[in-house]
């Protein structure tokens, strides 16, 4: 079972008693179960938002704030199509792909930052067969990038330029032949020698089509490491385009989050803890701290399920190490409601990490 904040209109007639446990809106206990409601505390609370916690069940829909799912399951099956309309990219697909990215950036507009792309993935779970699963990466890259890229101060035809060769940026893997791009195990060498060549193959896909040299860079160095061992070209530090490195991230970021043939997915607060490891070595610092800052993982006054089993609620977020946040325990792991205050600070307690986070579905 999971709790979730649910506020309601609490009967406050003077004279009766409380039947229920009232809380503020982040799960601070206002007024105890049979405690008389006097005309003082009648007044207070008619001036403040009431809640109480509510158990749900755990397949219950209670998602976080989100990429509006119709429209990015619009965006993944209209790349799809432009995609594999024709074997070579033809300017009218590329006009395709510009008003995608005209959806995403006037969606991105609306909404600071979105939560939890994981959530849209396992909605979309069923429609992963073959090589689909590649488009999918690619909307969630872009809106990734996206976000990052706004992060960094980009705007307009920049931050348009980035997004759409964030959702081209794999397109060389169509000359990959499919055994060696769904290969459930490890692959050869010989294999891989093939695999390492989808980003030169991108790129003479886009070859006779009028793009900007920044989408062209994505999608030719965006396997480049910033120590010189990723490829094809084997470009290091600054010489890898801006974009790219931005596009870099938020591939690996994506690509550790999603389940794959051989191998489970990471939790997000793990794979960002791996992003921040590698910043220096294989990624921009830069691109990494923008990313970092653009990624809330655990917002302010989400109710949280640590390891324990105890329930919380997150009350500070350290800037740089946002996967490590102060909580202060609601519920004890038998589900009962802690009625002091004790605070677990996961700068400290190393033991202690965030299973589950929950998320109001209002927006």
């Amino acid at each position: 079972m999971n709790w979730l904040l649910e506020r309601v209109q609490p009967n406050l007639t003077i004279g009766t008693t409380a039947n229920i446990d009232l809380f503020n809106g982040f799960g601070v206990l206002l007024l105890r179960k049979g405690k008389q409601i006097t005309e003082d505390i009648s007044k207070l609370l008619q001036k403040r938002e009431v809640y109480v916690w509510k158990k749900i069940d755990k397949n219950s829909t209670v998602r976080p704030k989100a990429f509006p799912k119709d429209k990015y399951t619009k965006l993944v099956g209209s790349l799809w199509g432009i995609y594999h309309e024709a074997k070579l990219i033809q300017p009218k697909q590329i006009e395709k792909t510009v008003t995608l990215v005209e959806m995403i950036f006037n969606e991105l507009k609306q909404i600071e930052i979105y939560m939890d792309l994981e959530v849209l993935r396992m909605d979309l779970e069923k429609f992963k067969q073959n090589d689909y699963g590649t488009f999918v990466h690619s909307v969630n890259v872009a809106l990734l990038s996206t976000i990052t890229g706004k992060r960094l101060g980009y705007a307009d035809k920049k931050l348009k330029d980035l997004t759409l060769g964030a959702l081209l940026h794999d397109i060389g893997k169509l000359r990959v032949p499919k055994e060696i791009l769904n290969k459930p195990g490890s692959l050869t060498d010989d294999e891989f020698i093939i695999m390492k060549r989808h980003p030169q193959y991108g790129v003479e896909m886009l070859r006779d089509v009028r793009l900007s040299p920044s989408i062209t860079a994505i999608v030719g160095e965006h396997h480049e490491r910033w120590n010189v061992k990723g490829y094809p070209y084997g470009l290091q530090g600054d010489n890898i385009h801006p974009d790219a490195q931005i596009v870099a991230v938020n591939d690996v970021y994506d690509a550790l989050t999603a389940d794959r043939p051989y191998r489970k997915s990471l939790p997000p607060y793990h794979a960002l803890e791996m992003i921040l490891a590698w910043s220096g070595r294989d990624f921009a610092p830069k691109a990494v701290q923008a990313f970092k800052e653009s990624l809330v993982l655990y917002p302010e006054h989400a109710v949280v399920t640590l390891n324990t089993g105890e329930i919380g609620v997150v009350l500070a977020v350290p800037l740089h190490f946002p996967t490590r946040p102060l909580i202060r325990l609601l519920f004890d792991r038998n589900g009962g409601y802690i009625n002091e205050e004790i605070y677990v600070d996961l700068m400290k307690n190393l033991t202690y990490f965030i299973n589950h986070v929950e998320f109001d579905e209002a927006v």
